[in-house]
Formats: structure tokens, sequence, C-alpha cells
């Protein structure tokens, strides 16, 4: 059975077993829509890590985040938890269709699942700011979606198949509009707008499968769409450099935690995309780790921005000083999280924006000049971050153990891919 097929069934099943928690009650429900959903993740992780191919990468990485994004809403969400869960296993389990099937009309259908994924976890909490935000995620990507269909069918008229290699000999115009709609989703800048407001108003876990999985299986699917068509790179270039540069400079600006995450999770899709758009074999590797770095890491940040929403009431920085200096699970996660993701051992990020930035150079040295730069910005914001909340004093944190935890075990996953990257990348991306 393939990675697909055992995606689809596994999913089926596990969505079934949580629509059957909804006649439990109180309690009981929330730990058994928890255990349901985590079983399925864990389930699908296990299968992903012994895939030796970019659907086996990516499956991972959205297993990963998703399993602990899942056990840390039983703590952080005080609505029914069943319904996050379920939008979180179809998120998860659509990314990594994404990046496994090799049928187009196949991956229109995991995209429209992980499209509606969104947009409901946007709305999540079914309030003024959540619906408008969701509104606008709709306007824009399904606008997005209509062109990507369009450059689909376009495609399977003028090649007579639905296979993913007839995107190869696909007219420029059929590619054009495959960039356009799903450079949506993945933030391709100027599209990426819509991003900020959605983690805004979407829960703290909802974020952390959304930047770390959503925005980078959409931009997988750009890369294996058009990632091949020099015309397509040479359009990708301006746009992702620009969108490294927009998104940090933004972040430099934010008080609000989770906008400030959001801006640099734009920034950094942007990095992927660029490193991407050069066609250079170095810059592409690493870009993939990338995705699983940046995944890990930020989703810890997010979880982390729950954790000090749950407790303190707020997620600006200006009302959190010296929020988790006495905390020391949260203090590490924070310093170990945010300097990673600065590009400093001994996280992953270290050697992704390094061997990023060689490929870059190499390519294109004012791709590189430009790319350097806006890691130069990042330090700024993050730096402010770490001395933020884990510098001065405050009371200790009291309870939210779970997440905290859980926001550790992915810096320390990091820490794991830093020393194994090697591995990491000749196990799961041989052929690159």
């Amino acid at each position: 059975m393939t990675l697909e097929e055992t995606v689809i069934i596994t999913t089926l099943a596990g969505e079934l077993s949580l629509i059957l928690t909804r006649v439990i009650s109180g309690e009981a429900r929330r730990v058994a829509s928890t255990i349901a959903a985590a079983s399925v993740l864990a389930y699908l992780l296990l299968c992903s890590a012994f895939e030796r191919s970019l659907a086996g990468f990516i499956g991972l990485t959205s297993t990963a985040i998703g399993l602990v994004a899942v056990l840390a809403a039983y703590s952080l969400l005080s609505e029914d938890v069943s319904a996050h869960n379920a939008l979180t296993v179809a998120l998860c389990s659509s990314a990594t269709l994404l990046a496994a099937s090799t049928d187009l009309i196949r991956l229109f259908i995991a995209w429209e699942i992980l499209s509606v994924s969104v947009v409901a976890l946007t709305a999540y909490h079914r309030d003024k700011e959540g619906a408008e935000a969701a509104l606008k995620y709709i306007m824009l990507c399904g606008a997005g979606t209509a062109l990507a269909l369009a450059g689909i069918a376009l495609t399977v008229v003028e090649t007579g198949n639905t296979s993913i290699e007839a995107t190869r000999s696909a007219s420029p115009l059929a590619k054009t509009l495959l960039l356009a709609g799903f450079g949506v989703e993945a933030a391709l800048f100027p599209l990426h707008f819509w991003l900020p407001d959605a983690h805004m108003t979407a829960p703290s876990t909802a974020s952390a499968v959304l930047s770390g999985i959503a925005i980078e299986s959409a931009a997988v699917l750009v890369y294996r769409l058009v990632g091949g068509d020099q015309l397509m790179r040479t359009i990708i270039a301006p746009r992702a450099l620009a969108g490294a540069l927009v998104g940090n400079m933004s972040a430099l600006r934010q008080d609000d935690l989770k906008r400030l995450l959001a801006y640099s999770s734009v920034a950094n899709v942007n990095y992927i995309l660029l490193a991407w758009s050069t066609g250079n074999a170095l810059a592409t590797r690493y870009a993939f780790l990338h995705i699983l770095a940046h995944g890990l890491l930020k989703a810890s940040l997010f979880i982390v921005a729950g954790v000090l929403l749950a407790v303190y009431g707020t997620r600006s920085l200006s009302r959190l000083s010296g929020a988790a200096s006495r905390d020391n699970v949260l203090k590490f996660t924070v310093v170990l999280a945010a300097v990673g993701l600065t590009g400093a051992p001994p996280l992953p990020t270290f050697w992704s924006e390094l061997y990023m930035g060689v490929g870059l150079f190499q390519s294109s040295p004012a791709l590189g000049l430009g790319f350097l730069a806006s890691v130069v910005i990042s330090f700024a914001y993050y730096l402010r971050v770490v001395y933020t909340l884990a510098a001065g004093s405050r009371e200790p944190l009291h309870g939210k153990r779970l997440p905290s935890t859980l926001a550790l075990s992915l810096v320390s996953a990091s820490i794991l891919v830093f020393l194994l990257y090697a591995k990491v990348l000749e196990n799961f991306l041989p052929s690159l």
C-alpha cells in the first residue's frame, strides 16, 4: 500500500472516530477526541518516517506538528476540541497528500480539503474578527483556487492527461495560472496579506499547524508543479525576495507576539521559494530542510503564545516583560526557538539558512545579499522577543505545564535534526 493510500484510509477512519466522539458529553468527549486524533497522527507519523521520499518528509513534518498541536489543544482550548482535532487531522493529511499524489485531480481535492480546514480553523472561535479573517481568506484564496483550477483544466486540455508530469509540457499561460492560484496559499508576495489576520483569530494550536504546515505545503505544491520551469522561477525570484524583506520588516513593528510570528512566517516561506527559484541544487536541497526546521521551531513559539495568552490574558510583548523568566521550560523554549529562527546553532535553521545563502550567492550575488539582509533583520525582532520574555523578573507561571513541555519537545526534536541533518536529507530526499 502506498503512503497516499495509507493516508486516505487512515484519515477517513480517524475522522469517523472523531465524529463518533460527539455522542459522548463533557470531559470524556475532550479526552476521547484527543486520543483519537493523536492516534491517527501518531500512526501517520510512523508511516511517513519509513517512506524515503518527499511525501514521507512532508508527512513526518506535518504529523509531528499536528500531534503536538492536538495534545496542546487539550490544555489550551476551553471549547470542545473535537472540531479542532478533526480539522487538524484533515489539514495534516491533506498536506501529506499534496506531496504524495501524482494526479492533478487528486491534488486539487487535497488542496480543497486543506483550504477548507484553514478557513474553519481561522473562524474557530466564531467571533467577528474570526469571521472577517475567514472572509478575507475565502475571497483571496477562492480567487486563487479558481485560477489554479483553470490552470489544471488548461493543462489537461493541452496534454490530454491528468498526471503531474503533464505540467512540464503545459503552456506558459497554464503554468502562470497554477503559480498565481497556489501562490496565494503559499503567501508568495504580494499575496501574503491574509496570513497575519488568520493567525490573529485562530487558536494558537491552529496557528502552529497553519504556519508550520499549510503554507509550506502550498509552497511544495508550487515547486512540484512549476518549479522546473525557468520562466516561472524568474517570476518567483523577485517576489520571494520582496516577501522575505517585507515579512521581516513588518515583524519588526509588531507588538502582538502572534502577529510578529505570522509576519516571520511570511518571510520564511519566501526564503524557501527564493531558494527554489534559483534552480541551484544546494539551495533547493536545503530549502526542503528549512521546511522541517522552521516548522518545528515556529510551531513551538505559537504554542508558547497560547500559553502566555491563557495565563496572562494577553499576547502583547509590552505587557509580557519577564513572562517566561521564572519558568525554566518556557524560558528554554523561548530562547532556543527564537534564537534558532535567526539561523543560529544548535538548531537546524543554521544549516538550512547557511546553505540556502551559499546557493543563492552562487546563483546571483544580488539575491544572496537580499537574503542575507533579510536574515539580519530577523535578528532584531527575535532578540527583542528573547529579551522581553526571558529577561527580567515576574511571578512564576502556574499551570499549563503540558503545552509548555510539548513546545519544548519540538525544540528538542529540532536539536536532533541539527545533529543528524545530513542523514535526514539522505534518507528522505536522496535524489535532490
